[in-house]
């Protein structure tokens, strides 16, 4: 079984297994946001773990190299 979420101010409707709506509305009351709110905050941490293990794999290849915090604050002035 699926239920649709939607919201008067989107144009967006999604549909989902019931069990995972209620799980996103449940959320949504505990946290006092919108199921809307939810779902582009984890749209935004997986494209933060994204460039994350982007950021990774060009260090551990060698393609870009880690800077010293002490350096850094030095050339910041800190």
């Amino acid at each position: 079984m699926t239920q649709t979420l939607a919201s008067s101010q989107s144009t967006e409707f999604v549909e989902l297994p019931t069990e995972v709506a209620g799980l996103l509305k449940a959320e949504a009351k505990r946290s006092r946001k919108s199921v809307a709110q939810i779902v582009l905050q984890w749209l935004e941490d997986q494209s933060d773990g994204r460039e994350a293990a982007k950021r990774m794999q060009d260090l551990k290849s060698g393609k870009t190299k880690a800077i010293p915090a002490d350096e850094v604050y030095a050339r910041l002035g800190i």
